[in-house]
């Protein structure tokens, strides 16, 4: 700490007044500058000044100690405090509009959000007093009010299965003959229309194929004696060019109905050889159920044409027609009228 050059006693930096010349230091008080003076920059001590060529009565030092410095009405090192306060007060307020805009944007969305779930609720409600009256109405209707939905249903899907037995206008099924494992579907094919009379040429035949998985039941020249106890061989379907063919096979195949396979050549005990139409999965169903039930009831008839089914119980009465399960019912077991 440092001493006062005029009083001799010791003095804290700040409040000090320092010559420019010699570097010490006094007491504003000593040297008589005012507190709120501003010093020049270029002060000087009395001891300094009583040194300088003399050009008038300013040594002494009474007289030229309050010459070097500007009295202020406030210190310059508040300034730039009083600058830097005012710009954090007006960051501050800026931060808090910001906020309060924020917090009113706030306030509308999660007022914007209740209204929303309020909303939600009522909608809710709506839907759970309509369920409501729809578990009522159900639990109070009578069961029997659905058997016209029921019927409808059953109505489309014979609808729906004679235009699929529509498309099949065109196909016929072979049945009966063994199976090889260098065989040739369409050779067969045309085999057998040759036994039945009918000429059948490769524009005449679309496609022709076995149908289902393949059951490794193929016949060889060491396995002819057992072929009685192998499975039934898979049936061919044909799709045929022309309908006029097609119902010449069929017919001509109704006509002669004691084909077997050693009229074809075939390897193996003699089996018959059936041409019939293809049915869809629904009609071939029903078909062996109908047939069924004609043999256990001695019904003379049955038969298809057109992918249609046909019963009739001996000659001399009309035919009828079997659309479904509920007609096998009412035809053989008597339940309803047909």
């Amino acid at each position: 700490m440092a001493k006062c050059g005029g009083c001799g006693q010791f003095i804290a930096a700040a409040a000090s007044i320092r010559c420019s010349k010699c570097a010490g230091c006094y007491h504003r008080a000593c040297v008589g500058v005012p507190a709120t003076a501003t010093p020049a920059p270029a002060w000087l001590c009395p001891g300094c000044k009583v040194k300088l060529p003399k050009t008038d009565n300013s040594a002494t030092p009474v007289k030229g100690a309050a010459a070097d410095y500007t009295e202020t009405n406030s210190p310059p090192t508040d300034t730039p405090v009083s600058l830097n306060l005012a710009q954090e007060i007006r960051s501050f307020r800026e931060e808090l509009s910001a906020l309060r805009a924020e917090i009113l944007e706030m306030r509308q969305e999660t007022a914007d959000f209740r209204a929303a779930v309020r909303g939600c609720n009522e909608r809710m409600d709506k839907v759970k007093h309509r369920v409501a009256n729809l578990e009522q109405r159900v639990e109070a209707r009578d069961p029997s009010s659905y058997d016209h939905l029921e019927e409808t249903i059953a109505d489309l899907k014979l609808q729906l299965n004679e235009r699929d037995q529509d498309l099949l206008l065109n196909d016929i099924v072979v049945s009966g003959i063994p199976e090889t494992k260098a065989e040739n579907p369409a050779h067969l094919v045309k085999a057998v229309s040759l036994k039945l009379g009918i000429a059948l040429d490769d524009r005449d035949i679309v496609n022709v194929e076995r149908l289902g998985m393949v059951r490794r039941n193929f016949v060889t020249s060491a396995s002819q004696s057992d072929i009685t106890e192998r499975p039934r061989p898979r049936v061919i379907a044909v799709r045929l060019s022309r309908r006029a063919v097609r119902d010449q096979l069929i017919r001509a195949a109704r006509v002669r109905r004691g084909l077997t396979t050693a009229d074809l050549d075939l390897p193996g005990q003699p089996q018959r050889v059936f041409v019939n139409e293809s049915l869809t999965r629904s009609n071939a169903r029903l078909f062996r159920n109908t047939r069924e039930a004609a043999q256990r009831l001695q019904f003379k008839y049955v038969w298809t044409k057109e992918g249609r089914i046909y019963v009739r119980k001996e000659d001399g009465v009309s035919a009828l027609r079997v659309r479904s399960e509920t007609d096998v019912k009412k035809i053989f077991f008597g339940e309803g009228h047909v």
